[in-house]
């Protein structure tokens, strides 16, 4: 047979039974109290709090703080519900919960009980409280104990949750009064403005962001930091020199107040700076003169750039270029000359690009320099004039020896047979202005002309060549006759003056045929016979 269970049996139900009826006794005549891990505080502060003095007026009342586990409530919820003035603070993140970041879960971390009447609700061990969290940690302020030399008394006589500057003021006073002295008159008594218990700002603060060097490094803090009694202040301090040597600026403002461009914190009188980043770039012998050869009585804006702004007393020139020198000169030196004919209106090229600029500038003179070739050959004309003055219209800028004469530009084209000869054998001894132009100047007139013609040579000539020649004026005798051709010495065998007409038909035969004809003659045939025909 299966027997029950013996927790389940008859005896064991009726003795479960007068158990929790005893408990439940014992509860309702001691409040609850059986339950009581022990007594719990009667500290009071400040005065009532929802009605009681201090916890101990609750001794009896355990669901004050404690909960139904069925009702989703924690215990801090209930602590939160009678210390009003603490839920403010954990709400706004004010006071000394609110920096703690108190919840409703962490009141036990601080706060604890049923450690008697007499005991604190407050654990009493500072030395794992998280002070930092207040915004002033401890570690330049140890506490008690081994190596430490602080209570939480010292530094909050009244009450843990308070504090005043008088107390920072007093202690540090005592130990070093001249330094509390200087320091209250430079940043104030007000202590936390600036310190957090760590010496961030304290002696051996770390002036990173503004490295101390130089002749700052034994600058006293007031002389940056005037009147800054709060970090705010202190770090909106400007960095910028003129926010602390404006009074002293010895340009007066003239170069702005990017001090550091010039100078550094080693010292003032030591100045560097980078001409570079001016509009006047030093270079060449520029780099050498001291800065004051150019900016006289120390003044440095408004200069002159132009190199007549600093040379124009030194002008060789005498004023003659009313233009930059640069367009010349280089920086290297006033010798070291560097100019583009180009610009002017006489390029350089060829022979001309040769001699030295006083070959044609005399007396350095420059400006109203003659540009035509006789300007400055004139003593060297060969020709003494007879050609003018404009040289390049038969001479080039190579040599004089390289000319080229274009004769159709004259009276006298030359054609033909004229190509050939030198300039010399009509232009003798090189007189070349006032040469005739007619043949009979050059070429003597033949003996077979005799007295005829007047000179005029092209009325049977031309410039191809003498021979043959062709008489193209007036001949009152056919100039065919008898398939002559127009050739003269057909008829004229001798001289042009007289005429045989013996060559076609014989003296003879002539004479005979004009037996009957009296005073017949045979040099006076074209009496009888002007158009070469018969008789008439």
């Amino acid at each position: 047979m299966r027997r029950p269970l013996g927790c389940l049996t008859f005896s064991a139900l009726v003795a479960a039974i007068l158990v929790g009826a005893a408990i439940l006794g014992a509860s309702a005549i001691t409040g609850n109290g059986i339950f009581s891990p022990g007594q719990l505080s009667g500290a009071a502060r400040g005065g009532r709090i929802a009605g009681v003095n201090s916890h101990a007026d609750l001794e009896a009342r355990c669901d004050a703080c404690h909960a139904p586990a069925w009702s989703g409530e924690r215990m801090g919820d209930r602590c939160l519900a009678c210390h009003d003035q603490v839920n403010q603070e954990i709400t706004f993140k004010g006071g000394l919960h609110g920096r703690l970041l108190a919840t409703t879960t962490n009141c036990r971390d601080c706060h604890t009980e049923h450690r008697g009447a007499a005991a604190s609700v407050t654990l009493a061990d500072p030395r794992v409280f998280p002070h930092e969290q207040t915004g002033y940690t401890l570690t330049a302020h140890p506490l008690g104990g081994p190596g430490g030399t602080f209570g939480c008394l010292d530094c909050h006589p009244g009450s843990p949750v308070t504090f005043t500057t008088p107390t920072c003021v007093a202690c540090h006073q005592a130990l070093d009064p001249p330094f509390m002295a200087t320091h209250q008159q430079t940043f104030g008594a007000s202590c936390l403005n600036c310190h957090d218990g760590v010496d961030s700002y304290g002696k051996s603060f770390d002036h990173a962001t503004y490295p101390l060097t130089g002749g700052h490094a034994q600058a006293q803090c007031a002389g940056c930091h005037h009147q800054a009694t709060t970090l705010a202040a202190l770090r909106v301090t400007s960095t910028e020199c003129v926010s602390c040597h404006a009074a002293k600026d010895i340009h007066e403002g003239r170069l702005g107040t990017s001090c550091a461009e010039c100078h550094t914190p080693a010292s003032w009188t030591v100045a560097t700076i980078n001409h570079d980043r001016t509009r006047f770039a030093l270079v060449g012998q520029h780099v050498g003169p001291l800065c004051e050869s150019c900016h006289v009585d120390r003044h440095w804006t408004g200069i002159g750039t132009t190199c007549r702004s600093c040379h124009a007393a030194v002008d060789p020139h005498g004023n003659q270029f009313p233009g930059d020198c640069a367009a010349c000169h280089v920086a290297t030196g006033w010798k070291d000359v560097t100019f583009d004919h180009a610009t002017t209106r006489f390029a350089l090229t060829l022979a001309h690009a040769k001699p030295a600029c006083i070959a044609c500038h005399t007396n350095d003179k420059y400006v109203g320099t003659p540009t035509s070739c006789v300007g400055c050959h004139a003593a060297n004309d060969r020709h003494k004039g007879a050609l003018g003055t404009d040289c390049a219209a038969c001479h080039k800028a190579t040599t004089w020896t390289d000319w080229t004469f274009n004769h159709a530009r004259t009276a006298f084209p030359l054609t033909g047979a004229h190509l050939g000869p030198t300039c010399q054998k009509c232009h003798v001894g090189g007189v070349v202005k006032g040469t005739p132009t007619t043949c009979s100047a050059c070429h003597t007139k033949p003996s077979t002309h005799g007295s005829a013609f007047a000179g005029v040579c092209s009325s049977c000539h031309t410039t191809k060549a003498w021979l043959p020649a062709s008489f193209n004026g007036p001949h009152l005798f056919p100039q065919n006759h008898g398939g002559a051709g127009g050739v003269c010495a057909t008829c004229h065998p001798s001289t042009l003056t007289s005429y045989s007409c013996a060559r076609c038909h014989s003296n003879s035969k002539m004479t005979d045929n004009h037996k009957e004809v009296s005073n017949f003659s045979l040099t006076t045939c074209v009496k009888c016979h002007p158009n070469g025909r018969g008789g008439g």
